[in-house]
């Protein structure tokens, strides 16, 4: 499976943090990415030039990430979908990198446990080897076929609470300062998405399904910018609601509870009473909640 990059749509320039964007990477600081060639419907930051590194020094693993994101459209209803298990939409995107071949057939990305051993001696003599814990890597891309090391390490973040960004910039760092990896990639929900589907969305309990302390972009650029991942180049990438099938109806009920919010705050130039007014306001809420009813 392959992909030419030329096939690619663009993506708009944005703002970070309301700084204008620029070419000049300030070491360890997230900036967005202005290489046209990814996909449309994700936001992109990186640092330390991890960008440019993907695409002159490892172009075949560059167009690997950009055919496994191409082709990245989960659907509404698996956003909506009860947890308790491996995300499905996750699981088929770590499966449309594992799916990869080299020209020679070989395989390229898989789950790796990366082990780092180290030795201690005396006069060239090795007296003590010390095996430090292996690093779990959800997605490692090799970084050719003769020359695995250093590769590519990919994690998708999904929902899970923001600590696991702490785990993963951890694993890069020390990857990294080893040579066992040159970037690792993050892949999140966008700051968008997540404004739009923090409200609507409701888990089967009954509440907020994406909630603000789980991983998503606005978690995770602070945390990098604090100097997360240390010296290691890092790709950040946060799904938009465009890669989303069936996302218009998120909008229908967003904005039921946005004229619900806007209604609560100008009842009185209506009403008397909130007690009179209430009912109103009830009602849209009662319209959002049955547009988008939690799926078990």
């Amino acid at each position: 499976m392959t992909s030419d990059a030329s096939d690619h749509e663009t993506v708009e320039d944005t703002e970070l943090d309301g700084e204008p964007t620029g070419a000049i990477d300030v070491a360890g600081a997230v900036r967005y990415v202005h290489d046209r060639s990814w996909p449309i419907g994700y936001v992109y930051g990186a640092t330390r030039y991890a960008d440019v590194i993907l695409r002159q020094s490892f172009p075949g693993r560059y167009i690997d990430l950009l055919a496994a994101l191409n082709g990245f459209r989960p659907t509404l209803t698996e956003l909506r979908t009860g947890g308790g298990g491996r995300t499905v939409f996750v699981a088929r995107f770590d499966q449309s990198l594992a799916d990869m071949r080299n020209p020679d057939g070989s395989l390229v990305w898989g789950k790796q446990n990366v082990t780092i051993e180290k030795s201690v001696g005396l006069d060239g003599t090795p007296l003590r080897t010390v095996r430090t814990r292996g690093h779990e890597i959800d997605m490692f891309g090799k970084g050719t076929a003769s020359e695995p090391l250093p590769g590519i390490a990919v994690e998708m973040e999904w929902n899970n609470k923001d600590p696991f960004f702490d785990r993963d910039l951890i694993n890069f760092q020390a990857l990294h300062h080893e040579g066992a990896i040159a970037i690792g990639v993050i892949v999140t929900r966008g700051p968008k998405l997540q404004r739009l589907i923090g409200p609507t969305i409701r888990s089967k309990e009954e509440g907020q399904k994406y909630g603000q302390s789980s991983t998503h972009w606005d978690k995770l650029i602070p945390k990098v910018n604090l100097g997360g991942g240390g010296e290691c180049p890092l790709l950040l990438i946060g799904i938009e609601p465009e890669r989303i099938d069936g996302i218009s109806l998120v909008y229908d009920a967003k904005a039921k509870l946005d004229a619900a919010a806007a209604f609560k705050r100008d009842w009185r130039e209506s009403f008397a009473k909130w007690a009179d007014a209430k009912p109103h306001h009830d009602d849209l809420l009662r319209q959002a909640a049955e547009l988008l009813p939690p799926l078990r």
